[in-house]
């Protein structure tokens, strides 16, 4: 026991201070655009189950937080839209608010906040392993493990996003459980794999990259050995159990027959088309630039990170097409790997080719940066570990040069930990030197609207006693969103006048999404009667500013 806290001291003493700071620092962190949606989809889950067990307990606290809601986002969608969501962390959380009487929206936020990111660490912990089984060295596994864990952009949304970071927890977690089966091909090993597949592909539908994954794993195992019964058998086990989770793990799949659940599966395909601010630019979301995700990875991803990486999957490519080009057609794809760690690196690169090519071959529907494809972290940090091990081992032979590359890195990662600070608790909109402070302000910032609860903060502060604010928003995300952040004392000294009636506001709150650009869209707009009160920067990136109408305040 004693010998296993030694081995892996770094990493525990490292963990307990990452899980002490997220307890210390986990309120700070405003609501998500997308978090009214979920906490909805969550209760309706919740909902749907007790009446389908006829459970009439909770009936009318469901009923009353699903009306307090609406008081918050009004437009916010029934059930027919909301149990296609959140199943696996939406519903759990209700369930919790519900049952442990959380009658405080901000208390939930709060937990929506801590458990999303006890969940991120979780799979911290199951990609280290990942590391430690693939490469034969304590340190490099837990370097892997803090550029996993700290690179900005990730930590920031592993608070509040329980969608997209979320997903790529379960991802994590799946292909850890997917590694461990193909290393010890035992029942236990295909059943956990199994489940955490049908968790990933009911995260995000891109989930099914994994089992398909594993079906071309299977045909190459076909080829390699002529074995054709035994890898049916196990696949047909594999795809027996990924389809009977999938259906037990998502209620509303339980009351529907065939043809109503074809029909389920639908709104997925269905679309919203935003405009997308990318380069000084505008573009439809479903219409983007093939630069648009590398762009985004590029300029927000440490830049040791992305040399790491660049350099990992080169090696690990020259590998690959040697490996490929000297085939011997006796033993056809028998030597596209050798040994169970070339094994681990196809696997993750066959996952990682799969994303590429539905990038370039489909027109996917993307906004907020690279949100959608943060499960990429995982390649990026993967590849860049890997970069690292072969450098390590290249320099073996010099232990002057090992511990200056040792300290090299330790100085990059003590400057990830101060972006960490600076930034807080805007960490989602981190910016890298490849771009210089003018060139951000022509990308997203503040995609998520986490600023709103802050600005509001701010300007209640200038507010005399017993007198009431005007608000106005030049953003398209409504102030009133921010509700359950605020004290109801604070909040009914508010008057909101959204979008349309700002003029006669007394303060003007804008944080630099969607209103970027007036030829776009002039609604958001700043009126000439209103000048710069306050601008909040990080890291001189703009994340909100307040306009004071003059014509009131001379």
């Amino acid at each position: 026991m004693f010998n296993k806290i030694k081995n892996h001291f770094l990493i525990i003493s490292f963990s307990i201070i990452y899980l002490l700071v997220g307890l210390l620092t986990y309120k700070d962190y405003g609501i998500g655009i997308e978090e009214h949606f979920q906490r909805n989809s969550g209760l309706n889950w919740l909902n749907y189950i007790f009446q389908l067990f006829e459970i009439d307990s909770y009936n009318n606290i469901i009923e009353n937080k699903l009306s307090e809601i609406k008081t918050f986002t009004p437009s916010l969608p029934g059930m027919d839209i909301a149990n296609h969501y959140g199943v696996l962390f939406d519903l759990p959380t209700a369930f919790l608010e519900v049952f442990f009487q959380i009658n405080n929206a901000q208390n939930y936020f709060y937990l929506r906040h801590f458990l999303n990111f006890i969940i991120f660490y979780i799979s911290g912990i199951f990609f280290y392993n990942i590391l430690l089984d693939r490469i034969p060295n304590n340190i490099i596994p837990f370097f892997g493990f803090l550029i996993y864990i700290l690179s900005p952009r990730i930590y920031g949304n592993s608070f509040f996003d329980g969608k997209d970071l979320f997903f790529l927890s379960i991802f994590t977690i799946t292909l850890f459980f997917y590694l461990r089966y193909e290393k010890k091909e035992t029942f236990i090993n295909l059943l956990l794999f199994s489940l955490f597949c049908a968790f990933a592909t009911s995260s995000r539908i891109i989930g099914i990259i994994i089992p398909f994954s594993f079906l071309l794993l299977i045909i190459l195992k076909i080829l390699c050995t002529n074995d054709i019964k035994n890898n049916i058998k196990i696949f047909s086990y594999f795809l027996t159990l990924y389809l009977i989770f999938i259906y037990f793990h998502w209620p509303y799949l339980w009351t529907l027959n065939y043809h109503e659940i074809l029909n389920f599966f639908q709104p997925f395909t269905v679309q919203t088309n935003p405009k997308v601010y990318f380069n000084g630019e505008f573009f439809s979301s479903n219409h983007l630039p093939i630069s648009y995700l590398p762009i985004w990875i590029s300029i927000t991803t440490p830049i040791y990170i992305l040399i790491l990486f660049f350099f990992g999957v080169s090696i690990y490519l020259k590998r690959f097409f040697t490996r490929f080009l000297n085939i011997k057609k006796v033993s056809f794809f028998y030597d596209l790997w050798r040994g169970e760690n070339e094994k681990k690196d196809f696997i993750i690169f066959i996952l990682l080719l799969q994303v590429v090519v539905i990038y370039l071959s489909f027109n996917l529907n993307l906004f907020s940066g690279w949100r959608h494809f943060l499960f990429l972290n995982f390649f990026l940090t993967y590849f860049s570990t890997y970069g690292l091990y072969l450098i390590f081992t290249h320099l073996r032979n010099s232990k002057k040069i090992i511990y200056s590359s040792i300290i090299i890195f330790s100085v990059f990662t003590s400057e990830l930990i101060y972006k960490l600070i600076i930034y807080h608790p805007y960490q989602s909109v981190y910016f890298n030197n490849l771009i210089n402070t003018e060139s951000k302000m022509l990308f997203e910032i503040d995609t998520q609207s986490l600023s709103r609860r802050d600005a509001i903060k701010d300007i209640i502060n200038l507010k005399k006693k017993d007198s009431k604010i005007i608000l106005g928003t030049a953003s398209w995300t409504p102030l009133e969103d921010a509700r359950s952040m605020i004290s109801e004392d604070n909040w009914s000294s508010l008057i909101f006048s959204g979008t349309a009636n700002k003029f006669n506001a007394d303060y003007i709150y804008s944080n630099h999404y969607y209103e970027v650009d007036t030829r776009y869209n002039n609604k958001y707009e700043i009126p000439k009667n209103f000048y710069l009160y306050k601008v909040h920067s990080v890291d001189n990136i703009i994340v909100y500013s307040i306009y004071k109408n003059k014509n009131k305040y001379n």
